[in-house]
């Protein structure tokens, strides 16, 4: 496989609060987006990943573990990151109220299995188009599934109320999805920086300009989210399960804030 990322401030915020881990050895990529006032945010997204991180590292070390036991294991690291992420607002209380988004995607040879709570988005790139496969958990999304209002008359604020986040909410609920995936298509991590700037034909129409530069990629999608103001960080990963070209994973583990 192959993957390339990138996070950047943008164009408004003062700090970052997104957090990408890539172990690509591992075939492990976590995607974070913090929340809280002061460092809050940057400290729960950091802490997210590297915990996922740690906890994920060891059981994928096993090259006998089914494919099939992945979202059990995803859950259980899932609810480990939420516990540790709420025990430590309660250890400093200066932290009060942080959470953060978490998406994980893990490969393992021809397959992909995401975990998902929150609105950072994974996307599949097919036929020069993205698709999203997770759904964003908050308000306006549940409004868009009710039907009972149109997409268009629904407040764009309502995107920032989230429905779930990890160390917050009293109850966790992971999604899980396991794309088809075949030689030529790529997953896209992203934080809600991206999504904020560019809609989903405008961010597959970056992808399929740099498609040929492959680690051109997150930096192009950057750089177009803050050609449209930077109004929030924005962090990308994308990744090539089954390249025809690049033979091995790139080597180590990269923590990107």
């Amino acid at each position: 496989m192959r993957a390339a990322w990138k996070s950047d401030r943008g164009l408004v915020r003062e700090n970052n609060e997104d957090s990408v881990l890539v172990d690509a050895e591992n075939g492990i990529f976590l995607l974070a987006d913090g929340m809280g006032g002061g460092p809050a945010g940057e400290v729960a997204s950091q802490l997210a990943v590297t915990t996922a991180h740690g906890a994920l590292r060891p059981l994928f070390r096993d090259d006998g573990l089914q494919v099939e036991a992945v979202p059990r294991l995803l859950a259980g690291v899932m609810a480990t990151v939420h516990s540790t992420v709420f025990r430590k607002t309660l250890a400093e209380p200066a932290l009060a109220g942080m959470g953060t988004t978490l998406d994980m995607a893990i490969v393992r040879g021809e397959t992909v299995v995401i975990c998902h709570v929150g609105d950072s988005r994974v996307y599949l790139y097919r036929q020069k188009r993205v698709r999203q496969i997770t759904t964003d958990d908050n308000y306006a999304a549940v409004l868009a599934a009710s039907g009972n209002v149109a997409p268009h008359a629904i407040p764009a604020h309502y995107r920032h109320i989230l429905t779930q986040a990890v160390g917050v909410s009293d109850e966790l609920v992971p999604e899980f999805h396991t794309p088809n995936i075949s030689p030529g298509e790529l997953i896209l991590m992203c934080s809600d920086g991206l999504t904020a700037a560019l809609t989903d034909p405008e961010i597959g129409e970056v992808i399929s300009r740099n498609e040929e530069r492959f680690d051109a990629i997150p930096t192009a999608l950057v750089n177009a989210a803050n050609d449209r103001g930077g109004p929030d960080n924005v962090s990308v990963v994308i990744i090539d399960p089954l390249p025809v070209r690049i033979q091995g994973p790139p080597k180590g583990v990269l923590l990107i804030r």
